[in-house]
């Protein structure tokens, strides 16, 4: 029985779209630009980069949600962004090749072995990284970008290359060819698909893979490019960009402000149209499912789910805490009601960013700054609590300019409608400077704090006492919705159903929604990719309804799970994909 389960789970995972929000839609965004975008680069989900003409490039520190622009190391126009990590990363522009080790702020020009501009940059390990140019050449470099050597020069122009690992790699031209080596350079095989121009090749494994091509086409390939497949999408725009997100799922930058994408490995194709101008570049941070794109006339657009925002507090009090930087170490903590909650709009839900609105800012990086959340019963607050946290925001931080600021956190918080929320912020920094300020309200007994500088302390450990302020900081939460919690909702459904749990990939706490259209006894147990039974979530008898749960991976390591739901005569599985 166990076999026929573990092949059930192959056979199910080889057409589930993995990585996706239900509802998502693509929202523009106007970062102060009319000039053409054409390359954005996000190395993790809060900070990204794009790139454009006339010496054009916006960093964000928060996920998008405010753009700065930031000095070009050159007058030209810049083609091509790659960012290894947060600081370090390269950009091509018409005049030369740069790296940055400092996000942006200092550039050093690479000298390359070849004249032509860089059109491509992907990195295989932290090392090796390889690099296409607009005379079709394919470099190679094995110091972190310092030095290059090319090894081969393709038949057409404009080589755009992408590497599964430092072995296997393939690039794509505009004359159609397709060149992949399995060695790592010291031999390279190559093969024409059409006359016209390949525009960009991604593959998702080392054997499954798509490229995107002009007049619409797409190709696959399901054994490491020995063979491609022509798919027809139905559409006759030209695709510039095309981005691999799971084995079932891809999106495409096109012309005429065109995202085609597909959900069933190419079988099927659907578009939405965001803008008039010409889409260049689509991208996803990793193990992420919140895309970009950018394009024509300063066009940048994001893939979201369906979210709302809500705000407590109204008050222009300016109060220097939670961000107290003027210290070394902070810790406040802060308490919201449930009704406050409900009256901004809140119902239950995964809260995904908490954001401020600040007067002023400073500069100083706020280390080990952590943010805790937990449900209470409690309506006031006389001193700090020490118990019942859970942490879902930790790194480096500082408030990216004046005005509401959002922090994407690490981890949503599942909040539960009728539960005051209490949140807690705290950081440990080895300086200090001037403090930044944010916008408060007078309420009373609902916040506590306490800074010092503990020069070898932990402020988020060693401040274990405050006081309680008369002002509390004005709050924003972004939250996914989901108006249940665990309870059957109102509305009976018509069919059994499991849903893609949310959000996936998940670290460590996603939610799980089901359907029983009858009284049934369910059974809802996830089990890791080799059918060994991880967790029984439920197991008993439930009346018609919808109904959610939470399952909590904490004590797992990151890799594809699989959850089944198993009533009376109905069996679906999803898979589910956790990463820390």
């Amino acid at each position: 029985m166990k076999k026929i389960f573990i092949l059930y789970l192959f056979v199910i995972s080889l057409f589930l779209a993995n990585i996706s929000f239900s509802q998502a839609t693509w929202q523009t965004i106007n970062i102060g630009t009319i000039e053409n975008l054409n390359c954005v680069s996000f190395p993790n989900s809060f900070v990204g980069y794009a790139v454009g003409n006339n010496a054009k490039i916006y960093r964000t520190a928060n996920a998008g949600l405010n753009w700065t622009a930031i000095t070009s190391p050159s007058a030209g126009n810049n083609n091509v962004a790659y960012f290894i990590d947060a600081l370090t990363g390269f950009v091509s522009s018409q005049s030369g090749f740069y790296k940055t080790t400092d996000a942006g702020d200092n550039w050093t020009q690479i000298t390359l072995p070849v004249t032509y501009a860089v059109t491509s940059v992907h990195f295989s390990s932290a090392s090796v990284g390889w690099a296409g140019d607009f005379y079709g050449d394919i470099l190679k470099t094995t110091d972190a970008g310092n030095t290059w050597s090319n090894l081969v020069n393709m038949p057409g122009y404009r080589s755009r290359v992408f590497f599964v690992n430092d072995l296997n790699g393939w690039g794509v031209d505009t004359y159609g060819y397709v060149t992949k080596t399995t060695n790592g350079g010291a031999s390279f095989t190559s093969q024409r698909l059409q006359t016209d121009s390949l525009n960009e090749v991604k593959f998702i494994s080392s054997t499954v893979g798509m490229i995107a091509a002009d007049s619409g086409r797409v190709y696959k390939t399901i054994n490491g490019g020995t063979n491609w497949n022509l798919i027809n999408t139905g559409y006759t725009n030209n695709l510039n960009s095309i981005y691999y997100v799971s084995p079932s799922k891809a999106y495409t930058a096109a012309n005429n402000g065109m995202i085609i994408s597909t959900e069933d490995g190419g079988a099927s194709w659907t578009n939405v149209t965001i803008s008039p101008n010409d889409l260049y570049n689509i991208t996803f941070p990793p193990a992420t499912s919140a895309g970009w794109v950018v394009g024509e006339m300063g066009t940048i657009a994001k893939l979201v789910n369906q979210e709302t925002m809500l705000c407590v507090g109204s008050g222009n009090s300016s109060i220097g805490y939670p961000f107290f930087s003027y210290y070394e170490d902070s810790r406040t903590d802060m308490l919201y009601t449930s009704a406050e909650i409900v009256a901004a709009g809140g119902t239950s839900g995964l809260i995904t960013q908490v954001g401020f609105n600040f007067d002023s800012i400073s500069l100083q990086a706020l280390n080990g700054f952590t943010i805790k959340m937990q449900h209470t019963a409690m309506t006031t607050l006389t001193d700090l609590v020490s118990t019942g946290w859970t942490t879902v925001y930790t790194g480096t931080y500082y408030p990216p300019g004046p005005g509401v600021q959002f922090i994407l956190l690490n981890t949503p918080f599942a909040y539960t409608r009728g539960s005051n929320l209490l949140i807690e912020i705290c950081f440990n920094n080895n300086s200090w400077t001037t403090n930044s300020y944010v916008k408060g309200s007078a309420a009373a007994g609902m916040t506590v704090h306490n800074h010092v500088d503990l020069p070898t302390g932990n402020g988020c450990v060693d401040i274990t006492t405050g006081n309680v302020m008369p002002t509390r900081p004005n709050i924003c939460f972004v939250a996914n919705l989901i108006t249940k919690n665990g309870n059957q909702e109102t509305g009976l459904p018509s069919e059994f159903r499991l849903h893609q749990n949310y959000p996936n990939p998940f670290n460590p706490v996603t939610k799980i929604e089901y359907e029983v259209p009858k009284a049934s006894m369910v059974n809802l147990t996830v089990y890791d990719a080799l059918g060994r039974e991880v967790a029984v979530l439920v197991n008993e008898s439930k009346q018609a309804g919808k109904y959610a749960v939470d399952f909590n991976g904490s004590g797992l390591t990151s890799g594809v799970y699989f959850c089944r739901l198993n009533t009376s005569g109905f069996t679906d599985v999803k898979r589910m994909i956790l990463i820390k």
